[in-house]
């Protein structure tokens, strides 16, 4: 049997057995079948076609040094985009700002938030945790927050969560947003606010 018709599971089983050209060989068609998938995330992250095309290589190369750290406990293309989503981070962290002539910043404000606007950030954020999770349960409020908060697509969710239904995670954020606005309804015709 030729690679081409085994499982990722099974390659990746054939992979860890194997050494030499086999092993190459074996990788090679696993980032294959990912490298469009990986290619369009990495697009959405940046924007940008060289940069995408970038963060995709790197995203393969770190996945190549640590495949055999995949425990299989999720499916490989879900960890293929945790490895993603990290690079993403780490490049932004790295990336200086563009440079841009320094004239006239001297008049900007500072971006930088004072501790007041800092402590109302996060006193904020509880309020809006304790919102999910006193109207969404907790599935509900799994899938709403790695769709939102971690800009995760639905399919990958499902995959990651293991959702057996027929819409997958799609169904928990319909659900979760119909639960969302009657409760803000509710919040507003008592005049509450987040």
């Amino acid at each position: 049997m030729g690679f081409g018709e085994l499982s990722d599971e099974d390659l990746i089983a054939r992979l860890r057995k194997s050494s030499g050209p086999q092993r190459t060989a074996a990788a090679d068609e696993l980032f294959r079948r990912h490298y469009d998938r990986v290619a369009q995330w990495s697009y959405r992250f940046t924007g940008d076609r060289d940069a995408a095309a970038d963060l995709a290589q790197d995203v393969f190369l770190k996945a190549h040094r640590h495949l055999d750290t995949f425990k299989g406990t999720a499916r490989f293309s879900t960890w293929l985009y945790a490895i993603l989503r990290s690079q993403s981070l780490d490049r932004r962290k790295r990336q200086p700002p563009p440079a841009e002539s320094d004239d006239g910043l001297g008049e900007l404000p500072s971006l930088d938030l004072g501790p007041d606007a800092l402590a109302e950030q996060s006193d904020r954020g509880s309020r809006i945790r304790d919102f999910l999770t006193a109207v969404l349960d907790d599935l509900e409020r799994k899938v709403f927050t790695l769709h939102y908060g971690d800009e995760m697509p639905l399919d990958a969710i499902t995959r990651l969560l293991g959702l057996t239904n027929t819409s997958g995670a799609k169904a928990f954020i319909v659900s979760a947003k119909r639960k969302l606005a009657r409760a803000t309804d509710r919040m507003r015709a008592r005049g509450e606010h987040l």
